[in-house]
C-alpha cells in the first residue's frame, strides 16, 4: 500500500527535492549527515523527514550567521 501523505523518494529524487546534487546527497548520506534507509541496496528518503532536516540546516545557519 502506497502511503501518498508520506512518499518515500529515492536518492535522485531526493536531491531532486532537497535541491542538492545526487552525489552531495549520497555523500551527506554515508556521512550520516541526512537521514535514510535502506531498501534492499537502494537508499531512500521520506519527505517528512526530508523537509525537517533541512527546517534544522536552515535553523543552524540561521544561528551561525546570528
Amino acid at each position: 500500500m502506497v502511503n501518498i501523505c508520506n512518499p518515500v523518494f529515492p536518492a535522485r529524487q531526493a536531491a531532486e527535492y532537497v535541491g542538492i546534487s545526487y552525489w552531495t546527497l549520497l555523500d551527506l548520506a554515508r556521512q550520516g549527515k541526512i537521514p535514510h534507509f535502506r531498501g534492499g541496496n537502494r537508499l531512500l528518503f521520506r519527505q517528512a523527514t526530508l523537509d525537517e532536516w533541512m527546517t534544522q540546516e536552515e535553523e543552524a545557519s540561521i544561528r551561525k550567521t546570528s
